[in-house]
């Protein structure tokens, strides 16, 4: 599917992590604005949001296991720019650009082309 940015995207997490499959990260709050997404920090500090689906909680439920390799890496947009989706989860989508370059955009910020 393409879609076309109708907003500005700009991350508030310019710093993204990468997390493989089998690693464990503390689990913190979930997300008030998207259901489904919560608050991690990995073993070597890093932090930022992730899918609940993708993590098993261990531990009681102060920790987690990822189930799949994730990255949180959020591309900035501009209104005009076309993406495309790989697919959604949780009220964002995992794209591509033309230049390859692969993330996630919320989706109430693009539309369908």
């Amino acid at each position: 599917m393409e879609v076309v940015a109708i907003e500005n995207h700009i991350s508030e997490y310019p710093n993204p992590f990468y997390l493989k499959r089998g690693d464990r990260v503390a689990l913190g709050e979930m997300d008030d604005e998207f259901p489904n997404w919560i608050f991690i920090t990995s073993e070597l500090g890093a932090q930022g949001w992730a899918p609940v689906q993708y993590i098993e909680k261990v531990e009681s439920d102060s920790v987690g296991i990822m189930l799949e390799d994730y990255d949180n890496v959020e591309l900035n947009t501009t209104i005009g720019e076309k993406l495309s989706v790989f697919f959604e989860l949780n009220s964002w989508y995992r794209v591509s650009r033309s230049t390859g370059e692969i993330g996630w955009v919320p989706v109430r910020s693009v539309q369908r082309t």
